[in-house]
């Protein structure tokens, strides 16, 4: 089931986040405060063009993804991340998928994402759904060199 973020979550989505991209990725505590600000600022701004959405499955949090307002005909995806014990099963598209739907549904005309490019899983998945690669740069970010890309997808 996917559903609306609500303030029981905030710890989840900045946890899982740092976790796993720490153990899988080796990203450090720098990456952890750049979710928590992300989360912090979604929930201060309570814009209702923005939203959180957490994967739930057999009752706990497995995954979530963000719509950020750029702009108004901007919005930009974020937080996704999917468990790794439920990842394979089709739950990364649906969640792209509301996401997608959200933008659609609120007005927007187009929705950018910016991710590394060692995230091949989630790339595919953008891919998938019609997000065009429009950038990639070097970057030291959480202690590493990552090529950071900029996909967009207009709707």
């Amino acid at each position: 089931m996917i559903r609306k973020f609500t303030l029981d979550d905030v710890d989840y989505v900045i946890n899982s986040h740092y976790e796993i991209y720490n153990r899988e990725f080796k990203y450090d505590l720098s990456f952890r405060d750049f979710i928590e600000k992300r989360v912090k600022g979604l929930v201060e701004r309570s814009d209702n063009k923005e939203n959180i959405w957490i994967l739930e499955v057999d009752g706990k949090p497995n995954g979530s993804i963000c719509i950020k307002k750029v702009n108004e005909d901007v919005a930009q995806l974020g937080l996704f991340l999917v468990e790794p014990s439920v990842r394979g099963t089709g739950y990364g598209h649906r969640l792209v998928r509301t996401a997608i739907d959200f933008c659609k549904e609120t007005g927007f005309k187009k929705i950018i994402l910016w991710t590394n490019r060692e995230l091949i899983s989630a790339r595919r998945i953008y891919e998938k759904n019609g997000f065009q690669l429009k950038e990639a740069r070097n970057q030291i970010l959480s202690n590493k060199e990552l090529v950071e890309e900029r996909w967009e997808l207009t709707i």
